[in-house]
C-alpha cells in the first residue's frame, strides 16, 4: 500500500507516541494539526483515508485517534 506525505507523517507521529506512551499510542486530533507542518484540511483528510484503510481508529468522540496494530507495522 502507497502512502501519501500526509498519511505518512500521522503514521510516524502516532507511532512515535506508542513507542514512548505503549500501545495505541493514542493522541488528541488538535495535537496531531499542531504537530505537523501541512493545513489542517490536509491532516484530516489522511486520517479519514487511514481510517478507511483500517490503520487508523479513533475513539467514541473521533476527537483522538490513534493506530491499529496494522498500522504500527505499516509505520516502521
Amino acid at each position: 500500500m502507497a502512502f501519501d506525505p500526509s498519511e505518512i507523517r500521522i503514521l510516524r507521529l502516532l507511532a512515535k507516541e506508542w513507542d514512548f506512551s505503549g500501545p495505541p499510542g493514542i493522541l488528541d486530533i488538535s495535537r496531531i494539526v499542531a504537530a505537523l507542518d501541512q493545513a489542517p484540511s490536509d491532516t484530516f483528510d489522511a486520517l479519514q483515508r487511514l481510517f478507511k484503510n483500517g490503520l487508523v481508529d479513533m475513539n467514541e468522540l473521533e476527537n483522538a485517534a490513534f493506530l491499529t496494530p496494522a498500522g504500527y507495522a505499516a509505520a516502521e
